[in-house]
């Protein structure tokens, strides 16, 4: 007999044995059980598959660490990422490739736990190559570096604090060298741009491959090691400090036609690198000098040649270069802009000339340079409408025969400046010899820039210490209202007797004189914070100076009180030391 069973989830079974099949209920069960047994199937089924997704994204994104011969990495397709190091060599050789995969790149500290013990690192790697910034930062045992190929950057703080770093390999492929790549490397001698030596290669002297084109700020910061260094054609941007206190770098050689444009602020601050008139340093597209790019060379620095491309020289440039006796401006130069003190304190400087179209000398800029009035020929130029406070105070206090004929000139054509000659000073009555002094004056002669001339402290006739404006026939010269600062800086003269007409005096107009005493004729001054102070080199103590006054009574008694108000809080006056 057929049996037609209807169930909740078959519309219709057919049953051929009712024995096996008693009802309905039997077949619901069995059929529900298989239902469940598929479901667990095809769940597994989904499950393996979504891992293997996972497992593929996680292997081809470069999250799964892989290990080989020591190395840790990471897979970004066939491509590795060095992670970490676990092995045990000391000269350690990075593959081309890991289980068949290309090496393309190291990771940030991939080193760092043997930081201390490995002593090179080679890398075998032909592929398009990257670093990690602070890949191998303060690796203290490092010696030696074969970098791969096809690297273009050496990155930020690469090698930063690796002491023990003598020589790096770079390829000839490397464009930039990032900030502070190798600060503080101060042991790094030798880079070259080749895996392979070749011949006549100095083991002394840093390389810089010839496809780069900048370098850093701090690249090279307190590499004292450094002491020679070879600049190729492409290079165009020196950054920042880059090659900062490199006390012993004395040697650059410099590629003929070199495109190198920007020399940025005390790039080359504390070297004592070459540079004579017979063997020049020479950068013939330079357009920017930044701020103390050259300041304090020291040693055989004597000439520096200024191109036509330089816009802009940054303040203090040349400050503190005590051999550097020559810089020539190329005849077409225009410069844009020139800072305060670019040659301050270049104490041998005798020999430059200004270019014709300069308009303005800034503060500072001719400070301390005693020996420039040795050049006859320097000649404040007829385009010059703005002279800064100081910019020749030259320190005119020497008594040797070139001293005697000290010469400050200005254009005919100027109508801004001009000089007024003084009464030559003798050193005694019974002396023949003479010493020609003078003033720098704006147009008029009411405000006084700068003092030249000497005087000698070991004088023996009455007006040997005194300093009195008087020109050069003797007379009293009229109309001064100004000392503008810094005017008579260095002079050896003991006092100075000032005009009726002066009314202010600029800061630190008698800075690191020997002036002790102004006599002044005249109260009815314009007081300003500085007025009077002085500095002198051994002292740098602020003090204020004694005044003695032709006045009245009440006029001194008007001036004691002006004073005492200008010099209180600082500690540096009172009354009792007043005469």
């Amino acid at each position: 007999m057929k049996l037609r069973c209807e169930t909740p989830h078959f519309k219709r079974i057919s049953c051929v044995d009712n024995k096996k099949f008693a009802d309905t209920r039997d077949i619901e069960v069995i059929m529900n059980r298989k239902k469940q047994i598929i479901v667990v199937v095809m769940v597994f089924v989904l499950a393996a598959a979504s891992l293997g997704t996972v497992v593929g994204l996680l292997v081809n994104t470069g999250q799964m660490s892989e290990y080989s011969d020591g190395f840790r990495y990471t897979l970004s397709g066939s491509r590795a990422t060095i992670t970490g190091y676990e092995g045990s060599d000391v000269d350690v050789i990075v593959p081309d490739k890991v289980r068949g995969n290309r090496v393309v790149g190291i990771k940030k500290g991939a080193f760092a736990d043997k930081a201390s013990t490995i002593k090179s690192v080679t890398f075998k790697s032909t592929a398009s190559f990257s670093i990690e910034a602070e890949a191998f930062k303060e690796m203290t045992a490092l010696e030696r570096v074969v970098l791969p190929s096809n690297l273009k950057e050496i990155p930020t703080e690469a090698f930063n604090g690796c002491k023990a770093l003598r020589s790096v390999i770079i390829p000839n492929s490397v464009t930039k060298i990032g900030e502070k790549a190798f600060n503080g490397c101060t042991s790094l001698k030798f880079a070259y741009n080749s895996a392979s030596y070749g011949n006549g290669v100095d083991e002394e002297k840093v390389y810089l491959p010839t496809s780069l084109r900048e370098i850093g700020a701090y690249a090279f910061d307190g590499c004292s090691g450094i002491q020679k260094l070879d600049i190729g054609k492409n290079l165009q941007k020196v950054g920042n400090y880059a090659f900062n206190e490199c006390g012993k770098l004395s040697e650059i050689s410099v590629a003929d036609d070199c495109e190198l444009a920007n020399v940025g602020e005390r790039a080359f601050y504390g070297t004592i690198i070459q540079s004579t008139e017979s063997s020049p340093l020479k950068f013939p597209h330079l357009a920017e000098i930044g701020v103390s790019a050259f300041s304090n060379v020291r040693n055989n620095f004597s000439y520096f040649s200024i191109p036509a491309d330089v816009k802009n020289i940054g303040a203090n440039a040349f400050k503190g270069c005590s051999t550097l006796s020559k810089v020539e401006f190329a005849e077409n130069v225009e410069l844009e802009n020139m800072g305060e003190g670019v040659f301050e304190d270049c104490t041998t400087l005798s020999d430059v000339l200004l270019p014709a179209n300069l308009k303005k000398i800034p503060a500072k800029t001719f400070m301390g340079c005693s020996r420039l009035l040795y050049n006859r020929d320097f000649t404040i130029g007829k385009e010059v409408e703005e002279i800064g406070e100081g910019a020749f105070a030259i320190y005119t206090n020497s008594t040797s025969y070139s001293a005697r004929n000290y010469v400050l000139k200005v254009n005919e054509e100027n109508e801004f400046f001009k000089i007024v000659e003084l009464k030559e000073f003798k050193k005694s009555t019974s002396d023949t010899t003479t010493y020609k002094q003078g003033l720098l004056t704006n147009s008029d002669g009411s405000e006084v820039y700068a003092y030249y001339g000497s005087y000698d402290e070991t004088s023996t006739i009455a007006d040997g210490k005194t300093f009195k404006f008087l020109d050069k026939s003797g007379n009293d010269i009229e109309g001064i209202k100004t000392i503008k600062g810094y005017a008579f800086a260095g002079v050896a003269f003991e006092y100075i007797l000032l005009r009726n007409t002066v009314r202010n005096i600029g800061d630190y107009a008698f800075f690191k004189s020997k002036i002790e005493v102004a006599y002044i004729g005249s109260i009815n001054w314009e007081w300003t914070e500085k007025t009077f102070v002085k500095e002198t080199d051994k002292d740098p103590d602020v003090e204020v100076l004694i005044l003695r006054s032709t006045a009245s009574a009440s006029e001194i008694a008007e001036f004691i009180e002006k004073l005492s108000d200008a010099v209180e809080g600082a500690g540096s006056a009172n009354d009792s030391t007043l005469p």
